[in-house]
């Protein structure tokens, strides 16, 4: 392991700024899952940090590890790097001779980099990169070096948003406007209750907590949706935190669900009011995102749809809180 690291580490201090980013998204979750997203937070930062010292420019705000949201689903450490797409970093503990790759991120990854984490000393060591895996336990002693990452990532075909046609042959014709009529009842999801497609193997874990209080229940779960346009479908999640009796704090989110990295320009994410009309200041639209969010509050027994459309075609999806 220590020849490993003298041919291939880069070696870093992990500052208090790292510490307390970390210890911020781990305090979301619940106790297991703590451990796991604190690692991970700091196996981004310490590439970022490398990045930035090799000139290499990155975009922390589409980096799925760093988000409130994608780490209650999946295992993930992801960074993105500009032009060229998600690069996976895998964090391991000193003496681990393999490192752990998550089935959930054995593709859709540009690479993945192994970054060695020493709480004890305080120091991250970034052990080298692979292009891709195909098992979830990776032998460290197979690891490329980060000179070989840096001539890989060079080489590299810059990723290509996908743009939307103006009028493709044969979408408008075929363009639907689909309301799903079967309301969704949110308060139902504080007591495990998932109707109308939303997915339980999705939810969010009940016991995990706002960083600023831990007195507040959150749940969630997330939802595939299609528009008709041949395109990948989108993962719609809906997290929900109870602030009070009455109040709700609801937030929204969508994502490609396949192997884009972007959504396609021009899809949008409305909220609207119990009249169907939209709300100006909650109306989203992509360009070059790869996610959308809303955030709002709402009482109990409020009404509001979510109307999600791409040119002609829309689907709206009915709530109650």
């Amino acid at each position: 392991m220590s020849n490993i690291q003298e041919k291939l580490a880069f070696t870093l201090t992990i500052d208090g700024k790292m510490i307390n980013i970390a210890e911020k998204f781990s305090n979301m979750h619940h106790a297991q899952k703590s451990q796991e997203v604190y690692l991970n937070v700091l196996a981004i930062l310490a590439f970022n940090f490398y990045c930035q010292c090799m000139e290499i420019e990155t975009d922390l705000d589409k980096s799925y590890g760093l988000d409130g949201i994608m780490p209650h689903l999946i295992n993930t450490a992801t960074l993105f790097i500009k032009d060229k797409g998600l690069l996976e970093c895998r964090p391991v503990i000193p003496k681990q001779e393999f490192c752990q790759i998550p089935s959930e991120v054995l593709s859709e990854r540009i690479g993945y980099v192994v970054v060695e984490i020493d709480e004890d000393n305080r120091q991250a060591r970034i052990l080298g990169f692979v292009e891709s895996v195909e098992s979830e336990k990776l032998p460290l002693n197979q690891l490329d070096s980060l000179r070989d990452f840096l001539t890989y990532l060079h080489k590299l075909e810059p990723i290509k948003v996908k743009e939307y046609a103006s009028n493709p042959a044969g979408i408008i014709e075929n363009a639907t406007n689909r309301i799903n009529e079967e309301i969704v009842k949110l308060s139902k999801w504080f007591d495990g209750i998932l109707d109308n497609g939303w997915e339980a193997n999705l939810a969010i874990a009940k016991s995990i907590s706002p960083v600023e209080t831990s007195a507040n229940q959150e749940t969630g779960a997330a939802k595939f949706i299609h528009l008709k346009h041949p395109s990948e479908p989108l993962l719609l999640i809906l997290r929900q935190t109870q602030l009070s009796s009455n109040e709700v704090e609801i937030v929204l989110r969508l994502y490609p669900a396949s192997e884009s990295i972007f959504l396609l320009d021009g899809i949008k994410m409305a909220l609207q009011d119990d009249q169907d009309k939209i709300i100006p200041q909650l109306e989203k639209q992509s360009k070059a995102s790869n996610w959308l969010q809303l955030k709002f509050k709402g009482n109990i027994g409020d009404k509001f749809g979510l109307k999600i459309s791409l040119e002609e075609d829309s689907i709206l999806e009915k709530f109650v809180v």
